[in-house]
């Protein structure tokens, strides 16, 4: 389900017209019903023109060799803005053959901000069966930030999905028309015409071909810079090159990166002091997609920068996935602060620790850390201006922000993605609030930065508006690092699937430029040369993991201002 996470999900007023959605799966891109994502490891899906209770053709969930304990799995999302606060009604078609354990079935899901909203799953046929229609009917509640569907195949044998339906508030829902697939020679000429060049991604040296950057960034004073993949080279040479330009040419002096809160503020200290070995430093923000050369060499450059005189820029970091660290540092200021509260934060805390450690999923058990978590932070800021007497603000105020991440992590062990990114949201504004004035560039995932529903830049451009200008970074080809597996994977450079006609990088591909900025603003519903980017078009996102990452957004100019596209990457350069 993560990876579906990362296809678009975007506010009602984005939409100009109701999506696509495929119901019938008449659509195809590359042999597979467009729109539709797949998980299915040891299952093969497809489309079957063979068979189809309606039109053509259906989807084929079929068992080859997968362990009895996984199962297939179709997807797709549905705009909350379309269905929350309704009542939805989902009929799907089902054909099965040859089950003989598990079952072939449909699923309907809701979460919110905090998790897990409600999940159902219908009836579904075993043996041999004809097409039978099953139907969940739901109430879905009015705080969904994210809505999916699709079909299952759990066990063995085949399963046939077709003619899917959906009624909201018992009136048949209305999608909108197929998208365009593939582009002609004047949506080409419109791309060769609205492009900007640019010569190197390669940080240092002349910057003067990002000129046209100034005009794109304008007045917005946080710019969210995303990557299509964790593990390119190029996405992170053209980010240290991006924050070259704007710290130098327009005044920005705040970077915050996608990485535990703490432990990136201690690359902070040797920014701007010269304190620690840089190298150290960036490993012990955990993570291995940032401990590359790529971001090193971004690091000293930022010494370096402040070592110069003629500015100053800080690191910072705002993400909250492991509380350890912020655990200790709010102890430490109670433990001198106020050390009659030490004894009740110990208590309250020692839950905490061993899951984290674990992961832990056990809900009660979390909850109950989480809620000792959220009574300490609750005590530091009752008695901040008690300690106000014999600290610092900025002191008093780090220790609670510490108590907050440890609060935050605790509570992502059960609530998940969205609730992640809400954290990090809130995290970035406090950044921003303890450095009035600052102009922060932003670094994570494509997904991230994006306005996407539920991802971190929905909630900066909710705050900030049009403060907020969030750049994308696409490729059409090549290499990059990521995991085989979220467990036990092995860390590797990948092979990318080459983008296809009908995807946003295939057009660009198309335009024969190496390298290229495309101000997405520029396109305009009334314009035949360029309405096809605010339509329905697969776009790729890969994260940590790999895979495939095409899926579908309903209008790429809603997620960023800004897309720079790379035709062929190459793996990041990671550090032992």
């Amino acid at each position: 389900m993560l990876r579906r996470l990362l296809l678009g999900l975007l506010p009602l007023a984005a939409l100009a017209q109701p999506p696509y959605l495929n119901l019938s799966f008449e659509t195809n891109s590359r042999g597979f019903p467009w729109g539709w994502g797949s998980s299915s490891p040891g299952y093969e899906a497809a489309a079957d023109a063979g068979t189809a209770h309606a039109g053509n053709q259906s989807l084929r969930i079929r068992w080859v060799n997968a362990p009895a304990t996984t199962f297939a799995d179709v997807y797709q999302h549905l705009p909350p803005e379309l269905f929350r606060g309704k009542r939805l009604r989902f009929t799907c078609h089902i054909k099965s053959q040859g089950i003989t354990r598990g079952t072939a079935k449909t699923w309907l899901r809701a979460d919110g901000a905090a998790g897990m909203l409600s999940i159902d799953n219908s009836e579904g046929p075993v043996g041999d069966s004809d097409w039978t229609a099953y139907t969940i009917d739901r109430f879905i509640s009015p705080d969904a930030t994210n809505i999916y569907f699709g079909m299952l195949l759990t066990g063995d044998g085949t399963g046939w999905f077709d003619d899917v339906q959906l009624e909201v508030d018992r009136a048949p829902f209305q999608p909108g028309p197929a998208p365009l697939l593939d582009l002609g020679d004047t949506q080409r000429d419109w791309l060769k015409q609205a492009l900007n060049q640019f010569f190197t991604e390669m940080p240092g040296g002349d910057l003067n071909d990002l000129w046209p950057v100034k005009g794109m960034v304008a007045d917005a004073h946080v710019v969210g810079l995303g990557e299509g993949t964790h593990g390119s080279a190029e996405f992170f040479r053209m980010k240290h090159r991006l924050l070259q330009y704007l710290v130098t040419d327009m005044g920005f002096n705040l970077f915050a990166i996608e990485a535990n809160m703490p432990e990136a503020y201690a690359v902070n200290d040797y920014v701007l002091y010269g304190r620690g070995d840089p190298k150290q430093l960036l490993r012990g923000m955990y993570f291995w997609t940032w401990n590359t050369q790529e971001v090193l060499d971004m690091i000293q450059w930022m010494r370096q920068y402040n070592v110069s005189g003629q500015g100053t820029v800080q690191f910072t970091g705002f993400d909250m996935q492991t509380g350890t660290v912020a655990m200790e540092i709010a102890r430490s200021f109670v433990q001198k602060a106020d050390p009659d509260y030490l004894a009740t934060l110990n208590a309250a805390y020692a839950p905490a620790a061993p899951l984290l450690k674990a992961h832990s999923t056990d809900a009660g058990a979390v909850t109950a850390a989480a809620e000792h978590a959220v009574a300490v932070r609750e005590h530091l800021e009752a008695n901040r201006d008690l300690y106000l007497g014999s600290y610092r603000p900025a002191e008093i105020d780090w220790a609670i922000q510490n108590a907050r991440v440890l609060e935050q992590s605790v509570w992502y062990l059960i609530r998940g993605t969205s609730y992640r990114d809400a954290c990090m949201a809130a995290n970035m504004d406090w950044i921003l609030a303890q450095n009035p004035g600052a102009k922060a560039v932003v670094w994570a995932h494509d997904y991230h930065v994006s306005r996407q529903g539920g991802a971190m830049g929905s909630y900066l451009a909710a705050v900030h508006g049009g403060d907020y200008l969030p750049v994308g970074q696409v490729f059409h080809a090549g290499r990059y690092n990521a995991v085989t597996s979220t467990t036990n994977g092995v860390l590797r450079a990948n092979d990318a699937v080459p983008s296809f006609p009908g995807s946003v990088e295939y057009a660009l591909h198309s335009t024969g430029e190496p390298r290229l900025i495309l101000d997405l603003r520029k396109a305009s519903p009334d314009d035949p040369a360029s309405s096809w980017l605010l339509g329905e078009i697969e776009w790729r996102s890969i994260g940590a993991v790999v895979n495939d990452g095409f899926g579908v957004t309903p209008d790429l100019r809603q997620l960023f201002d800004i897309l720079i596209f790379f035709d062929q990457v190459t793996p990041s350069v990671l550090l032992p």
